[in-house]
C-alpha cells in the first residue's frame, strides 16, 4: 500500500469522476496495486509532455521484478493515452510513472 503522489494542482483540477476513472484504469491495467492511493502533493512538479520518464529498461538485463513494474506502467500509460485527455492525461501518466517508481522500490 503506497501513496502515489502527483502534482496537487493538476490532481485538484480533475473532477471526481476523472480521478476515479484514472484510479480504476491504472488498477485494472496493473499500474496500481490494491491499497495504493493517488494523492495530490504540492511538492511534486507538474507533469507535461516534456517531462522525462525513466527508461523502461531491457527485460533481458533488468531483474524480473523491475521488468514487471515496467510492463504494468506501460499498460497503465497505454490506458491513460486511450482514455484521458488534457490535464487528466498528464495526471494519469504521472500517476502511472509514480506507481512504477513505487513498485520498483518494492523489488
Amino acid at each position: 500500500m503506497a501513496d502515489i503522489k502527483v502534482n496537487k494542482d493538476q490532481w485538484d483540477t480533475l473532477s471526481l469522476s476523472e480521478q476515479e476513472a484514472i484510479y480504476k484504469g491504472l488498477r485494472e491495467s496493473g499500474g496500481l496495486k490494491i491499497g495504493d492511493k493517488i494523492v495530490g502533493d504540492s511538492s511534486v512538479l507538474p507533469f507535461d509532455k516534456n517531462s522525462k520518464l525513466e527508461p523502461m529498461g531491457n527485460p533481458i538485463t533488468t531483474p524480473i521484478c523491475k521488468a514487471v513494474c515496467d510492463a504494468a506502467a506501460a499498460s497503465a500509460a497505454a490506458w491513460c493515452t486511450a482514455n484521458t485527455v488534457g490535464v487528466g492525461l498528464a495526471v494519469c501518466i504521472a500517476a502511472a510513472e509514480a506507481a512504477r517508481e513505487e513498485c520498483k522500490k518494492r523489488c
